[in-house]
């Protein structure tokens, strides 16, 4: 039964041999099978290569398609992608010295179709101006989908996305534990934990209130519930991090969007130097704590954290450029969860490689804030670069206490696809159709196919 992950590759097929083209597959087929199945049911085929899931049985006929018959046609290069391919090969090798060659294959492979899979495809969907839009309506519109049934698991403790296929799932999984806070379920829908399920959310409700705002729906009522249902998923998730991440993209797209940044700068500094004289003190005072002697739930958690920063900062001190490999690390005090992206990468693959993945995300980062601030503070695309600033700080921000795992990866690169898009275009081509601007630059030639000037 287990071999139901095989599936969606069949289905690919089908699809792409009736003339579907694989980056309009890439849309309509890959990525609702990534967003709405959990990626941690897979099946073992033959030993030495790595097992496939639901996501990468999907992905694999459309990649391979695009490559071979369609020629990575739309594929626009950029120095992000060698940064990307850097930090890959970079996995690659960490595990080749811990482990040899055998691992490192299985894990490249992987990590090749998580990382740069998405980002290059993406990227070559989305060069196609008719494709832009869709792309965004159809990421949050599956958001708003497993957003809806997270709302039913946050009040009655029942998952039915996962709980259907595991009944039915042959082999145990992970990932089947019930957290609560505040006599809440934390709901994770199709993700693998409640806090995975934030982070993902974090990402896709900026953009979800950039639809909405720019009328991109045919009903703007909708726009409206996908942009709520966004939202309510990281609410629901009832996790800290993403939730103060939404927070904080929200403030940036307060200050993007304002007409008067002097003013609301002015304003944003004052406010956080007086928030991090009171807060940072107390935060300190709250995680310095004993997990034994923590009062409550909360501040265990925040306990562990501060304490595995301690002695994993310890142990990769002793193996500083390459790490132990993935499944290899030692582990300390039994403290088996790396809750920080950035400390799971320097422990497995080496400072080197963090030092590659924090300029890659720098280098997104820089890229959007110079096309931002060039861009008027009203046009859609200026705002858009807002938006997707607030989407990439949050998941920058919420790596720093989970491990960026399942879906959440896929996704993450997709936002720096959908970044990247945006500043080489210049913004062209990113309005909704129903944009007054764009409605009116196609009624403009008439008559004699002159068009009419000034």
């Amino acid at each position: 039964m287990d071999k139901l992950a095989l599936l969606p590759l069949f289905g690919a097929l089908v699809l792409l041999t009736r003339g579907m083209d694989a980056r309009h597959a890439f849309i309509v087929y890959f990525l609702p099978i990534l967003t709405l199945i959990p990626a941690y049911y897979d099946t073992k085929l033959i030993s030495g290569i790595p097992e496939f899931t639901f996501w990468s049985s999907a992905l694999i006929p459309l990649l391979g398609v695009w490559i071979v018959n369609e020629k990575m046609e739309g594929y626009k290069f950029s120095w992000v992608d060698v940064v990307i391919i850097l930090h890959i090969v970079f996995i690659f090798y960490a595990q080749y010295e811990a482990t040899g060659y055998k691992d490192a294959q299985k894990i490249v492979f992987r990590e090749a179709l998580k990382r740069l899979a998405p980002f290059i495809l993406l990227k070559a969907v989305m060069n196609d101006p008719q494709r832009r839009l869709p792309v965004l309506v159809t990421i949050t519109s599956l958001g708003a989908i497993v957003s809806f049934f997270m709302l039913y698991e946050f009040k009655f403790y029942y998952n039915f996305i996962d709980n259907l296929i595991r009944q039915i799932w042959p082999v145990s999984v992970p990932w089947d534990g019930s957290m609560s806070r505040y006599g809440f379920k934390r709901a994770a829908g199709s993700f693998a934990h409640p806090i995975s399920a934030g982070y993902f959310f974090a990402m896709t409700a900026p953009i979800a209130f950039w639809l909405w705002r720019q009328k991109a729906f045919k009903d703007n009522r909708i726009g409206l519930i996908v942009f709520g249902l966004n939202v309510m998923g990281v609410i629901t998730s009832i996790s800290r991090a993403p939730i103060a991440g939404l927070l904080l993209g929200a403030i940036i797209i307060w200050f993007g969007w304002s007409r008067s940044k002097s003013l609301s700068g002015t304003f944003l500094v004052l406010t956080t130097l007086v928030a991090l004289i009171i807060v940072v003190p107390k935060f300190v005072e709250y995680v310095s704590i004993d997990r034994a002697r923590a009062q409550t739930r909360d501040q265990e958690n925040a306990a562990y954290r501060k304490e595995m920063l301690d002695n994993y900062i310890e142990i990769i001190e002793v193996k500083p450029f390459w790490g132990y490999g993935r499944y290899t690390f030692p582990i300390i005090k039994g403290q088996k969860s790396i809750d920080n992206e950035y400390l799971f990468i320097a422990i497995t693959s080496g400072l080197n490689n963090l030092v590659v993945y924090v300029a890659f995300m720098l280098i997104v980062l820089v890229r959007l804030l110079l096309f931002a601030v060039r861009k008027p503070y009203d046009s859609p695309e200026g705002r858009l670069s807002w938006v997707l600033l607030a989407a990439w700080i949050s998941a920058i921000f919420t790596q720093a206490t989970v491990y960026s795992g399942m879906q959440t990866t896929h996704y993450f690169f997709m936002i720096a696809a959908i970044s990247e898009v945006l500043v080489q275009s210049k913004g062209m081509a990113f309005l909704p159709q129903s944009n007054p601007v764009t409605q009116y630059l196609k009624e403009i030639h008439y008559g004699y196919n002159f068009s009419r000037t000034l």
